[in-house]
């Protein structure tokens, strides 16, 4: 069997019936097929047995296979999964569903654990997304026990991901899908203790996406809006490339984070308010990007009493909450890069605070921040003219791009709005 087809790592990796799927034709269905432009071939971890795959992985770790003879974009997949019948840590043993897999390297997968919790995790480039696309929570709607068995359904539509267990949706969220057709495959995991046997059945894969509509018991998740890449209104000084992501900010997408008395979005923006005298920073957890060109409009929604201390722009490079870059323009008409590694501002700036004559001062006036970065050059625009360029290095992980504003350190803070967030791939 080709490594191509097998995937072994730490399984530290924390991260309806089968007849239910319903995508207008059948591409995988019946009994697993083994070769190369199929399932692979059965070895110690993977054994095939007609409609019955069993995987076995080493202890401590997860193995994967995957179809890779039937790609495809939008589908609808159903397996049901058997518990297994012993396993010595139930918390750390987890068995699923592969989607949107490119290659070994890259990939999410949807799975469930014998105590009853479930993920959607991510691997980009072979790295682990450090924040998963949804964490590990408890549901009613996994069966537990030995033997017990768990249909797991996966509804894919455009950049709309719809994961059901027994036919209750328990996940909804807004993914990166691949540029080009992907693959559906399997997956499990063995504690640390000792191996754990999971067995998958009743594997169907339809070519085509059902309707991606919420049921009538499912949760709320992400916004109904969120198929794709949204076709915005152009906005001037933004780059024309293809658009890889952008947020009309109608709703609260949760994958900026919770709700929050800092951070509100609806309506068409994000609205900040931090409290005196500190910063508040997001980022959406569900898109990573190498070079990328980003943009946003920014405005203070009213008089600051300190202009120097009150700001607000775009975050990238983004490798989690204490290790960023950030863009800010300040009312008074400066702007500045900072760079933040372990939770502290470095001391040298790749662009020290400077006026900028493009930028609009005072509160209410809308200027819009542009960021490229192509390998390690930077470049930075303010209402299309440009203000700043400089050469870093980028993260070696997988990185985010967001939003963030600060308040000066009066009584009642600063209030920021951001609006036309967008992010297109650099020309």
């Amino acid at each position: 069997m080709r490594r191509s087809h097998l995937i072994a790592f730490a399984a530290l990796f924390l991260v309806s019936p089968a007849f239910a799927c319903s995508g207008p034709s059948f591409k995988i269905s019946g009994d697993f097929q083994s070769g190369e432009k199929a399932w692979g071939e059965s070895d110690a971890q993977f054994q095939l047995k007609g409609a019955e795959a069993v995987f076995t992985a080493q202890v401590g770790t997860q193995s994967a296979r995957w179809n890779a003879g039937t790609p495809l974009t939008d589908l609808d997949a159903c397996v049901t999964i058997a518990m297994p019948q012993v396993t010595a840590d139930a918390s750390r043993s987890y068995a699923g569903m592969l989607f949107w897999v490119v290659d070994k390297d890259n990939f999410y997968q949807a799975v469930i654990a014998p105590n009853g919790m479930f993920t959607v995790a991510r691997k980009v480039g072979g790295k682990i997304v450090p924040t998963a696309p949804v964490g590990w929570l408890q549901s009613d709607a996994v069966k537990t026990g030995p033997n017990e068995k768990n249909t797991l359904r996966v509804t894919l539509e455009g950049q709309t991901v719809i994961v059901r267990i027994n036919d209750k949706e328990i996940a909804r969220f807004r993914g990166q899908a691949p540029g080009a057709p992907s693959y559906v495959g399997l997956v499990a995991s063995s504690a640390p203790a000792a191996v754990d046997t999971w067995s998958f059945t009743d594997l169907k894969v339809t070519e085509g996406a059902a309707a991606a509509t919420a049921t009538t018991n499912a949760a709320p998740m992400q916004p109904a809006d969120a198929t794709g890449a949204v076709s915005a209104a152009p906005v001037a000084g933004c780059g024309n490339g293809k658009v890889l992501f952008d947020d009309e900010f109608k709703v609260h997408d949760p994958l900026w984070g919770a709700k929050s008395a800092e951070l509100d979005i609806a309506n068409g923006q994000a609205e900040f308010d931090p409290a005196p005298g500190t910063p508040t920073l997001r980022w959406n957890r569900g898109f990573v990007f190498g070079d990328l060109d980003a943009c946003a409009s920014v405005s203070l929604a009213k008089a600051t009493t300190d202009p120097t201390t009150s700001y607000a722009g775009l975050i990238f490079w983004v490798e989690d909450s204490r290790n960023y870059y950030q863009a800010v323009i300040a009312p008074n008409g400066y702007f500045t890069v900072a760079r933040i590694a372990d939770g502290k501002a470095v001391a040298k700036r790749p662009v020290e605070w400077k006026k900028v004559p493009a930028i609009k001062s005072g509160a209410q006036e809308k200027n819009v921040l542009r960021i490229t970065a192509k390998g390690r050059d930077v470049q930075v625009a303010i209402n299309g003219q440009a203000a700043a360029s400089f050469t870093a290095d980028p993260p070696h992980t997988p990185s985010y791009i967001g939003i963030m504003a600060a308040s000066a350190a009066s009584k009642n803070g600063d209030t920021w709005l951001i609006t036309d967030f967008k992010v297109t791939a650099p020309q």
